[in-house]
């Protein structure tokens, strides 16, 4: 009878503690929510891109919280995420929370929310939110809700941005996401460590999430900062794509001209050679500065040839010459980067001698776009820059030329002065010449008229006579030689006036 007792008692205790839970869980419903998946993104912050509301239902007074689980869906670990509450209406049901993700969020499918009242003693949680179907068929299902902080949302670059590599032999290449340089971050630099999503000739490599990629076929890579569903395909949050080929090396380039290697000026060729790789041309052995695709376009005489690849994996084409018609032409002056030097006032002839089949003549001076002559001559007293343009006309390649000159009014700076009148009066006082006939290997030395020894010496420092000249009957007359290296580069006399 006892037993009998004991067990209505037993029985009516687990009844009420069904009716108790279920009245807990009646007064906090399930959170629920307008979105599919929670993509944020860091600040400044565009509208809804880390904004978010969660809706529940409550009954009676208490002191309401939004909890997230952990990336397993799991409540139990400590701490949780730490959301950022915007707003919060908990006064009458039903309620609502707006919260933004924390930046250090790990991303993951299995989140989960739940409201929890924490007035009760021991606090009392509700129902957590559900799984949410994926919005996309083709990715697997979801037991939560896909939550993703974009800690970094700027594009980077793999192995020091390169556009192509080279597979040298059977081996195999390290595509490698690179560090932070000035003006380009990198996502290395983010905590927590980031996953990644690469990609082969746009085609997911299945089980690659780290920094490094190790390739060992041909194709076009490129790497994703992985943000599940969240991510963007697309020219965001991605590197540049990067070719992997074939070495070049032992392959046999050859390069072709459209124009022949006989070319008329005015009518450039094309050089080209396989394409698919990277290039370097060079002129009579100099590299060309841009010169980095299959094709290079010119109109200039010389050897040329192009190194294809990189590194041990490089190949160097054939060399092709290329020979432009020209035609010559003198002028009676000095071509840039020299001076024409003029009095104020003088009137130069300069007079143009060319083989040109038919030529044409125009000369500029620089600032006024109207030729200031149409024949082979030019007479001028104006200073400045001038260019002279010769047309070959009556010929099967037909084309100009163009030479450049300056005219200065002054005195040529090589010439050394003959004449000083050292009466202290700060002109001419010293023996002044150019600074070019100034240096260590460079003697300066001077006699009188008897040939006796004044001076000798190397860095002259333009402060010769230091002693008073005397004079007599006529005005002393000395010579000087400048030799450089030994040898004579300029001799003259020196007259020295009161």
């Amino acid at each position: 009878m006892e037993r009998k007792i004991l067990s209505k008692l037993q029985l009516t205790f687990v009844f009420v503690l069904i009716l108790l839970q279920g009245k807990v869980f009646a007064q906090i419903g399930a959170p629920n929510f307008v979105f599919t998946q929670m993509c944020a993104e860091p600040p400044p912050y565009p509208t809804n891109f880390n904004d978010f509301t969660i809706n529940f239902t409550f009954s009676g007074a208490g002191t309401y919280v939004l909890e997230m689980s952990d990336a397993n869906g799991s409540f139990l670990t400590t701490p949780l995420p730490s959301l950022t509450i915007i707003s919060s209406q908990t006064t009458t049901s039903p309620g609502s929370f707006n919260f933004r993700l924390p930046s250090n969020l790990v991303g993951s499918d299995k989140y989960k929310f739940r409201i929890k009242n924490t007035a009760t003693s021991p606090a009392t949680a509700g129902p957590s939110s559900g799984a949410v179907p994926n919005p996309d068929p083709n990715l697997p299902s979801r037991t939560g809700i896909s939550a993703y902080y974009k800690a970094f949302i700027d594009d980077f670059s793999i192995n020091n941005g390169a556009s192509t590599l080279y597979l040298c032999g059977s081996g195999s290449i390290n595509l490698i996401v690179d560090p932070t340089t000035p003006g380009n971050p990198s996502p290395l630099d983010i905590t927590p460590a980031l996953k990644y999503r690469w990609y082969k000739d746009d085609v997911v490599v299945a089980g690659q999430t780290g920094s490094t990629l190790t390739v060992n076929t041909p194709g076009t890579y490129q790497a994703f900062i992985e943000y599940g569903p969240c991510t963007t395909l697309s020219s965001f949050y991605c590197s540049k794509k990067v070719q992997v080929v074939p070495s070049p090396t032992g392959q046999t380039f050859t390069i072709t001209s459209s124009g022949g290697t006989s070319i008329c000026p005015s009518n450039p060729t094309t050089l080209s050679v396989q394409s698919g790789y990277t290039y370097q041309w060079y002129r009579n052995d100099v590299a060309i500065a841009g010169a980095t695709s299959s094709t290079y376009v010119t109109a200039q005489s010389g050897t040329y040839k192009v190194v294809i690849g990189q590194g041990s994996c490089a190949a160097t084409s054939n060399t092709i010459t290329l020979t432009a018609e020209t035609f010559n032409t003198t002028l009676d002056v000095v071509l840039d980067p020299g001076f024409n030097f003029i009095d104020d006032g003088e009137i130069k002839v300069i007079t143009a001698t060319t083989d040109a089949v038919s030529p044409t003549f125009e000369w500029y001076l620089a600032g006024n776009p109207v030729a200031l002559s149409t024949t082979n001559t030019l007479t001028t007293s104006l200073p400045g820059k001038y260019t002279l343009k010769v047309t070959q006309t009556g010929a099967t390649c037909n084309f100009p030329l163009e030479y450049k000159f300056t005219i200065k009014i002054g005195i040529d700076p090589t010439d050394v002065p003959n004449t000083i009148s050292p009466n202290n009066d700060d002109v001419n006082d010293t023996w002044i010449i150019p600074q070019e006939y100034i240096a260590d290997n460079i003697e300066i030395f001077i006699v009188d008229s008897f040939g006796k020894e004044v001076l000798k010496t190397k860095n002259y420092e333009n402060n010769w006579p230091q002693t008073t000249v005397e004079f007599k009957s006529v005005n002393p007359v000395y010579y000087y030689i400048i030799s450089k290296d030994g040898s004579a580069v300029k001799k003259g006399s020196i007259t020295i006036i009161k």
